[in-house]
């Protein structure tokens, strides 16, 4: 995303980054439309606006300010909103061990974060709450897939929730200099494959995915792989050479014992009567 803005403003990049994700998920979905019941269009499109569309362009404009620290850290809010909002809206029931499993994740990722930045998370205010905002906007989209697309195919799920979003965004898209950009600008083609990538691993085979895990597990649990993306960005950063600090450790084994805490499941006490001996 922040190699894209060097070549493309931030609505573009979303936007870009929408069209892709479309391109390369809807010819699988292009005769499947009579497998959608009407009364579910509504819920696809909450999907596609409050899942992909408005945080594409939220993150995008709060990367020009907020360094990828803050974001990272941030980020980790999904799973926080995912538990409110299904409290407070879709009645969803949380036990206590999947609440202090959501605060020991959150406090492992900013641990994490705050580690590895060296404390330096500056930003302006204002950005930062684009990202708040995007992670609100994801719990309201993973508790919608639980609660009203549970037995559609996530893939079917992925590509009508981006084919709504990405026709206005392309026709937006080819209204901007966005054209002019990739033939003035050699580079911009370099920036094309930046925001590609994003799109293609980032945003059509992620949703699939990620979907997927929403219907056969928790919402909860789903957005709490949020709280595993600094350790993932960490060990990409190791591979890269730099440095594992011995605190990044106990501060990775909080989010992995929050994310346990997050799926587990009391098992109840199962009791056996004893036969009776028939009579002879």
């Amino acid at each position: 995303m922040k190699r894209g803005l060097l070549y493309f403003r931030p609505d573009q990049v979303a936007a870009l980054r929408m069209v892709v994700a479309f391109c390369v998920t809807f010819p699988f979905c292009l005769r499947q439309f009579a497998k959608i019941d009407k009364s579910r269009w509504k819920y696809i499109a909450v999907v596609g606006v409050f899942g992909s569309g408005l945080p594409a362009i939220l993150f995008t404009t709060a990367q020009t300010r907020v360094n990828s620290s803050l974001a990272g850290m941030l980020n980790s809010l999904t799973p926080v909103f995912t538990l409110l909002i299904g409290a407070f809206f879709f009645r969803t029931r949380f036990s206590l061990m999947q609440i202090l499993g959501v605060i020991a994740g959150f406090l492992g990722a900013a641990a994490l974060v705050l580690i590895n930045a060296q404390g330096n998370i500056s930003s302006d205010a204002e950005f930062a709450l684009l990202i708040v905002l995007a992670t609100l906007f994801y719990g309201i989209s993973v508790n919608t897939i639980k609660t009203h697309l549970g037995g559609i195919n996530s893939f079917l799920i992925s590509g009508f929730a981006l084919m709504i979003v990405a026709i206005p965004y392309g026709i937006y898209l080819f209204s901007t200099d966005f054209v002019n950009r990739l033939a003035t600008n050699p580079d911009a083609w370099l920036g094309f494959s930046f925001v590609a990538t994003l799109a293609i691993m980032g945003t059509a085979v992620s949703n699939i995915l990620y979907f997927q895990l929403v219907k056969i597990a928790s919402p909860l649990f789903a957005s709490a792989v949020t709280y595993l993306i600094p350790i993932v960005a960490l060990m990409w950063g190791v591979a890269d050479g730099e440095t594992l600090n011995f605190l990044h450790i106990p501060a990775m084994i909080v989010i992995l014992g929050g994310i346990a805490l997050i799926s587990y499941k009391k098992v109840g006490k199962v009791e056996f009567q004893k036969q009776e001996k028939p009579s002879e």
